[in-house]
């Protein structure tokens, strides 16, 4: 699995289908909420990057508008901690809701919801 870690403490991993957030300081099992605030300049590298990798996981990345709940990354099942995390895209960062009892990641992308992630980053970059 490559691993990137920004300066505001968000890491990115991924691998063959599959693009995870995790903190760079770790989490607590019940600690949920982090925000990853970036410069201009660095939510655009953020952005570039997770094009780049959303492409090695994945074939054909086409960013789209979500059209239905499956491509809607605001809200993701973790099925090993059997409940739901949350991301959204402020205007100088991404917020993340973590799963209640996960002690490591803090969201997993799916392709619908990454392409979704990435037409939305768009947007909000340029």
């Amino acid at each position: 699995m490559k691993t990137k870690v920004f300066d505001n403490g968000l890491v990115v991993k991924h691998r063959k289908s599959a693009i995870i957030f995790e903190n760079g300081n770790g989490k607590k099992e019940r600690e949920e909420r982090f925000y990853y605030e970036f410069t201009k300049e660095g939510f655009k590298e953020f952005a570039d990057y997770i094009e780049e990798v959303a492409n090695e996981a994945w074939l054909s990345i086409v960013p789209k508008e979500a059209d239905n709940f499956g491509s809607d990354y605001d809200e993701y099942y973790d099925r090993k901690y059997d409940a739901n995390g949350n991301l959204s895209i402020k205007e100088d960062g991404i917020e993340i809701i973590a799963p209640y009892w996960s002690v490591d990641k803090l969201y997993q992308f799916n392709k619908p919801k990454i392409q979704s992630f990435i037409f939305d980053l768009r947007k909000k970059v340029n």
